[in-house]
């Protein structure tokens, strides 16, 4: 795709934005479109009356909101979309989606080049983990997507599907086959709309979510690839697909991104159906508790535009509010550890001490930096190239990642640290397999208050070992041959490190992926919190379909296997 086309692609994004929050006309959409030679007048036409009929649509019902639905979904995440999206199919099922964040139409949303900027904006929830020893007393931001479409708005556009190990990890602990690899894939397959290579083993082209390889990727991005060859690295077609059954493998990213646009779960899966009769999407609406009757969820009560409103979902609730969101709302709700909730003179309902507790998440380190002879724009989302690997061949998932980053990314210390030059470029190492496990918790009784993040990260002496042997083979392939040409010289850290050193500049340099996982654990013991059909235990009427209930993070970047979770709890309630 050349520059003007993609420079067309942001307009056309930017004027449908407009469109949508009512900030130009449907006439003046239509002008304008045609005038800067974007599209036909009937193709503008008929586009301008499908976005001005979901802006009608949803300005009424948002008017409107009834006292009862059949489903309320609390979350606009990547699986609250999906569920949203499948569930509405049945049109007899009245579905109210509640999202405390904006719509997903700011132009840092819209383009993936510049995708950190929704970091620490109106669209982050703005949790910072506490500071802990294992990253030398460091508070580490955890941003996560307060907007509609969650994560897959303001995170990168990575989709990387989980491993077979990690999917049948969860089928084990679950006690439920229909958790596992096999019976996942049939959903990816389902699901995708795949614009590489046809693989039909393993890659679906007919489903919702576009994703394609990185395109026209940078010539550093290939020459990494190259690189990884001449080390003997499992070097692949395909990010996606044999990767899941073998382990291992390092390829061009898959991204959600279209003709140079993100293509986030909530285009993939709510635009479609948000101008159908049977739903409702409130945005900018902060659900306070879940309302209980005895032990069954009746509902919910929320605050929007001002006053608290109470209402019943007459068959089920559904909390997608993700790893922090959605076990603060249950404590808040009396369901969660009786000690904790006592502090707060929260009545225990269920006494279910594992909420909150479990939380998992990958590291990257920030950074390996290179200087480059000469600079580069970055393409995509800035980043083209990732892989994992076993730092051990006894493994049964890989313990250790890599993407290539074309910009200086840095943890805040290591930036002041070695102050290195704007053009310069990373390889950061990563961990996917965490062993450290943190917990959430209350700080108040009060709604508005963020809960207490304490992450732990790197607590366990196997997350330093693995974090610094990626670092290695980060710092291995940069000194490659075939990168050569792309190197003027190692910035970050610009030596062989060991010992105490290696081990400080791990802990300097971690941050996060943003991936937070297992708050609210699946499985088929007494301790899990959801059982394999998602449902809370002791609390009828009530399921979790987020990131918190993975027993285990998995592998690699969590969007996919989010839809995977949205898209399975659709089919539990269908």
């Amino acid at each position: 795709m050349n520059n003007e086309n993609k420079k067309s692609g942001l307009l056309m994004e930017k004027l449908e934005a407009s469109l949508l929050r009512g900030n130009i006309s449907r006439r003046k959409f239509v002008q304008l479109a045609v005038a800067a030679g974007l599209t036909s007048l009937a193709s503008a036409k008929a586009w301008s009356d499908k976005l001005d009929s979901i802006r009608a649509n949803q300005d009424e019902k948002s008017r409107n909101i009834q006292p009862s639905y059949d489903y309320i979904v609390v979350g606009a995440g990547s699986a609250g979309c999906a569920l949203v999206g499948r569930l509405a199919a049945d049109k007899n099922k009245k579905i109210l989606l509640i999202e405390a964040g904006d719509w997903d139409t700011a132009p840092s949303v819209l383009d993936p080049r510049v995708w950190f900027t929704n970091l620490g904006s109106e669209r982050d929830w703005k949790d910072i983990a506490t500071p802990f020893a294992g990253v030398n007393g460091r508070s580490i931001p955890e941003h996560t997507g307060r907007v509609l479409g969650g994560g897959s708005s303001i995170n990168a556009t990575i989709w990387a599907r989980p491993f077979k190990a990690d999917l049948d990890h969860w089928a084990k602990v679950s006690g439920d086959q229909r958790w596992n690899y096999e019976s996942s894939l049939e959903i990816f397959k389902a699901v995708e709309n795949w614009q590489g290579k046809p693989e039909p083993q393993y890659r679906g082209q007919n489903g919702p979510v576009w994703c394609q390889p990185a395109h026209d990727p940078l010539p550093v991005a290939l020459a990494m690839l190259d690189a990884c060859r001449d080390m003997n690295l499992p070097v692949l077609d395909d990010l996606n697909g044999a990767r899941e059954i073998s382990g291992e493998g390092i390829a061009l990213m898959n991204h959600i991104i279209r003709d140079g646009q993100r293509q986030n779960m909530a285009r993939s899966y709510l635009y479609p159906v948000m101008n159908q009769d049977n739903v409702t999407v409130l945005i900018n609406a902060h659900v306070e508790k879940i309302v209980l009757q005895g032990k069954s969820a009746a509902g919910i009560s929320m605050k929007y535009k001002g006053t608290t409103r109470v209402i019943r979902a007459d068959r089920e609730t559904i909390l997608s509010g993700g790893g922090f969101n959605t076990p603060k709302l249950l404590m808040l709700s009396g369901i969660g550890d009786r000690s904790e909730l006592e502090k707060f003179n929260i009545d225990t309902v269920i006494h279910a001490p594992q909420v909150g507790k479990n939380m998992q998440d990958h590291l990257l380190h920030g950074g390996v930096l290179f200087e480059p002879h000469e600079g580069e724009s970055h393409r995509n989302s800035g980043a083209e190239v990732s892989g994992y690997l076993k730092s051990n061949a006894d493994l049964e998932l890989p313990d250790i990642s890599m993407v290539q980053i074309e910009l200086p990314y840095v943890s805040a210390v290591i930036g002041r640290e070695y102050n290195p030059p704007a053009s310069s470029w990373a390889i950061c190492g990563g961990l996917v397999t965490p062993q450290s496990r943190g917990t959430v918790s209350l700080r108040s009784a009060n709604p508005d208050d963020r809960p207490q993040v304490d992450a732990n990260f790197l607590e366990h002496p196997d997350d330093i070992a693995a974090l610094g042997r990626s670092i290695e083979l980060c710092q291995q392939i940069g000194a490659s041959p075939a990168l050569r040409k792309y190197v003027k010289r190692e910035v970050i850290p610009g030596k062989k490190m060991t010992g105490k050193e290696l081990e400080d500049f791990v802990r300097n340099g971690a941050t996060t992926y943003f991936h937070v996982s297992g708050t609210c654990r699946m499985g088929n013991d007494d301790g899990a919190v959801v059982d394999s059909e998602l449902r809370v235990n002791g609390i009828s009427k009530l399921r979790i379909a987020d990131s918190s209930i993975m027993p285990k993070i998995v592998s690699c970047p969590t969007m996919a296997a989010c839809v995977l979770i949205g898209e399975r709890a659709a089919r539990l309630l269908a």
